[in-house]
């Protein structure tokens, strides 16, 4: 199981546990929250960001790609009934050619998280207790 448990601190304002791992999450003050963490919106940009530089950082060491790290920038940008969209942006930085850019831009596609969100998700709700 991934997230273990949850507990309101204030307000909107949650810690979440997840394996050894405490995380704070908020939603912004427009939202009635404090803005103290990452919201859960945040939190998707973060994954599909962090496994994206992951990833391409993988495949470019076992291959021996000279890349000294990826800049990626996540945002979602439409959320509706006909579809959610998300935009990313990446940039390879390190002595790369522009068939090395390519290769890594292919495997960025191959990233566990995008796979995830690309292919979505049916979520089964239970209650406990």
């Amino acid at each position: 199981m991934s997230v273990e448990s949850s507990r309101i601190l204030n307000g909107y304002n949650f810690q979440i546990t997840s394996h050894d791992f405490k995380v704070l999450t908020d939603v912004p003050e427009n939202q009635g929250g404090e803005n103290k963490a990452p919201s859960p919106h945040d939190y998707i940009e973060i994954a599909l960001a962090s496994c994206t530089a992951i990833t391409v950082q993988m495949y470019a060491k076992r291959k021996g790609i000279p890349l000294e790290y990826s800049d990626v920038k996540v945002q979602i940008t439409s959320e509706s009934s006909s579809g959610n969209e998300i935009l990313r942006e990446i940039r390879f930085v390190g002595n790369l050619t522009d068939e090395q850019k390519k290769n890594l831009l292919m495997i960025a596609e191959k990233c566990p998280i995008h796979k995830f969100l690309s292919a979505g998700a049916k979520i089964k709700t239970e209650m406990l207790g």
